[in-house]
């Protein structure tokens, strides 16, 4: 009876670590593959200029927003969700939820952001962080980002640069980040 169990025991341990190293081996493949749904979707537009499009509405659906809402959270969740990694990310369309519990902060530093990880600006009018989108690559004076309901030559911190007319890859000051947060195992 005892060797019965110490075997359950084992196997159950081996399945463990067998799928939390199944875990940790698809991040750099699973961070390219929410990069490839973000590049694909690079020049998308607005409709009208009102958050609308079939793309940006099924963006939008799919985090559980509305036609018309701010859109740049939930196409983070879109790319993570297209890609087959929505289990480890918020269904949300809030850009504060995606630095929840960051990994790095400008404040504090931490772990150097990776590509596909989330970051948020933070506005002071809001009091919060009021803009999100993906790490493309991180550098230690420019980031590039893929960022959505953004427009490409906005000024930082303007109206246009959160709620502008589509999906853009940005260059973007390191010190214009306020927080980023991995999603994938370390």
């Amino acid at each position: 009876m005892k060797t019965t169990r110490h075997i359950a025991a084992a196997i159950v341990l081996l399945l463990f670590c067998l799928l939390v190293g199944l875990t940790r081996a698809e991040e750099p493949q699973g961070r390219e593959r929410v990069l490839a749904v973000a590049r694909g979707l690079v020049g998308t537009q607005e409709a009208t200029g009102r958050n609308d499009g079939p793309q940006i509405e099924a963006i939008l659906h799919a985090a559980g927003a509305n036609k018309g809402d701010p859109y740049c959270a939930a196409f983070n969740f879109w790319c993570y969700q297209q890609a087959g990694f929505a289990r480890l990310v918020p269904r949300s369309a809030w850009s504060p939820d995606w630095v929840d519990r960051p990994t790095w902060t400008l404040r504090n530093g931490g772990r150097t952001p990776l590509p596909g990880d989330s970051w948020g600006i933070f506005l002071p009018r809001r009091g919060r962080v009021a803009h999100t989108g993906l790490v493309e690559s991180w550098g230690r004076d420019v980031v590039v980002t893929i960022e959505a309901n953004t427009s490409p030559m906005a000024e930082p911190g303007s109206g246009k640069d959160r709620d502008g007319d589509g999906i853009w890859r940005k260059r973007r000051l390191t010190r214009q980040i306020h927080s980023v947060r991995s999603w994938f195992p370390n």
